[in-house]
C-alpha cells in the first residue's frame, strides 16, 4: 500500500476532473462515471466545462480505498475497464477478419535474386487494373497506404466511382524502385 499524502502538498485544495483523472491514472470517461455515480464526493456546477470541483482529500480517500477494495470500483462491462479481470470484460480482442487470411508480406530484394520477376510472378494471376483490395492481398499493405500511393502520384490509377483501380505495371515498378532505394 502506498501513501497518497504527498498529493496534499502537490495540488490545491480543490481540483478539476481533468486533474482528477490524471492523478488517478484513469480515463476521462472513467473519471466522469465515478463522479456522476457518486463514488467520489464533488461539487457539480452543471456547466459544460470545469463542471466538477473535487477536494484533494476525497481523491486520496478514493485512491486508498481503491487499493484496498478494487472490486468496489469495477465499471460496468460496457466500459472496457482495465481493473476488471479479463474473464468479465465485454470487449475482447477480435480475431483478424477473413480478408487478412491470405495476406503476406513480399520478400525483399536480399531474399530474391531477380526481384522484378518475383513481383511479376506474384501479380501474374491478377488483371491489368487491380483494386486496392487485390493489391492489399498481394502486398500486405493497408488500403489507406495504397490510397496514399495514388494521391501522392507514386502509382498510376483510375478513379472508378468510389474505388481506385491501379495499374499493375505501375505498382510493380513502384515496389521495385522503393526496395532499390532502401
Amino acid at each position: 500500500m502506498s501513501s497518497y499524502s504527498f498529493l496534499i502538498n502537490k495540488y490545491p485544495e480543490h481540483v478539476t476532473k481533468d486533474q482528477f483523472y490524471r492523478i488517478c491514472h484513469i480515463s476521462k470517461k472513467t473519471a466522469l462515471y465515478y463522479l456522476e455515480k457518486g463514488f467520489i464526493p464533488c461539487i457539480d456546477s452543471g456547466k459544460k466545462t470545469r463542471r466538477f470541483k473535487i477536494a484533494i482529500k476525497d481523491i486520496i480517500f478514493f485512491l486508498e480505498d481503491r487499493d484496498k477494495n478494487p472490486e468496489k470500483y469495477y465499471l460496468p462491462n460496457h466500459y472496457n475497464n482495465p481493473f476488471l479481470p479479463s474473464e468479465i470484460r465485454q470487449y475482447k480482442a477480435k480475431p483478424r477478419s477473413v480478408t487478412y487470411k491470405y495476406v503476406y508480406k513480399l520478400k525483399s530484394i536480399k531474399e530474391v535474386k531477380d526481384y522484378q520477376k518475383y513481383l511479376e510472378q506474384q501479380f501474374a494471376d491478377y488483371p491489368d487494373m487491380m483494386t486496392s483490395m487485390q493489391i492489399q492481398q498481394v502486398t500486405g499493405h493497408s488500403i489507406s497506404t495504397i490510397k496514399s500511393w495514388c494521391k501522392s502520384g507514386k502509382v498510376r490509377f483510375i478513379r472508378y466511382h468510389c474505388a481506385y483501380l491501379l495499374q499493375k505495371k505501375s505498382v510493380i515498378s513502384y515496389l521495385f524502385n522503393r526496395e532499390l532505394q532502401q
